[in-house]
């Protein structure tokens, strides 16, 4: 899909070479947020029907990277290139990314087993000197930093995964599930706005003092224990988390 073109002789279906060239002009700040994405407009500059046109559009709007104005056609969304939708599974924002086709990666360090901080023994409602594995995940999206996460979970003595494992995995949830059975029935997260410390803004690749978004995590068990604690850093520019709300 050399300069934004189709190609025809991939396999790949044009719905999807469509949004992955839109998607990208979006997140480079190519596309224009006052100019609407038109079905007749790109019907004459990808030369296909109508059908894969609105697929692609469709998924976008899904995915978070245009939204639709009443009469005034459907718009690219300024800014972040991450659009998390809150019905993502619980430990599944990784894979969420690579469906996604951001290509993530990420760098798992500081595995041990300790004894967590008052704070988080009190939200897990831990035994005094309960020791849980805790480990630091960097998540890159496009070879850039966007999440610095710090976990703690309460997994058995003989769970011990090595980075490798971690990093090629990117949820230890999905190795506790396949080793041990255990399954997360839902999560709990308080999230607020807050100023990049100078090992943040090292790590992040921000200036010190930037907007980040924080986001805590509860876990819970199928069952509802609670299995887990985590804390994670975003690049608030470059990440929106989002959700809808019903009566």
């Amino acid at each position: 899909m050399a300069n934004g073109e189709l190609d025809l002789s991939s396999g790949v279906p044009l719905y999807r070479q469509i949004k992955d060239i839109l998607r990208a002009e979006i997140a480079d700040g190519v596309a224009d947020p006052g100019k609407p994405m038109t079905e007749e407009q790109l019907l004459g500059r990808f030369e296909v029907s109508r059908a894969p046109i609105r697929q692609a559009l469709k998924e976008l709007a899904v995915e978070g990277y245009v939204y639709r104005r009443q009469g005034k056609g459907t718009f690219p969304v300024p800014g972040a290139r991450v659009q998390r939708p809150a019905d993502v599974r619980p430990g599944a924002l990784y894979q969420y990314l690579s469906d996604s086709g951001l290509h993530p990666a990420s760098k798992v360090s500081g595995i041990q087993r300790v004894e967590p901080p008052a704070r988080i023994r009190h939200r897990l409602g831990l035994e005094e000197h309960e020791r849980l594995l805790h480990f630091n995940r960097l998540i890159l999206v496009e070879d850039e930093p966007l999440i610095e996460a710090s976990v703690y979970l309460r997994a058995p003595e003989d769970f011990s995964p090595t980075a490798g494992e971690l990093e090629d995995e990117g949820s230890a949830f999905e190795l506790l599930s396949r080793r041990f059975g255990m399954t997360l029935d839902r999560e709990e997260h308080e999230a607020w706005a807050t100023a990049a410390t100078a090992g943040q803004a090292a790590t992040l690749g921000v200036r010190e003092g930037s907007p980040l978004l924080v986001i805590e995590t509860i876990f819970f068990a199928t069952g509802g224990l609670p299995a887990g604690w985590r804390s994670a850093v975003h690049r608030a520019e470059e990440f929106k988390y989002r959700f809808v709300t019903s009566r």
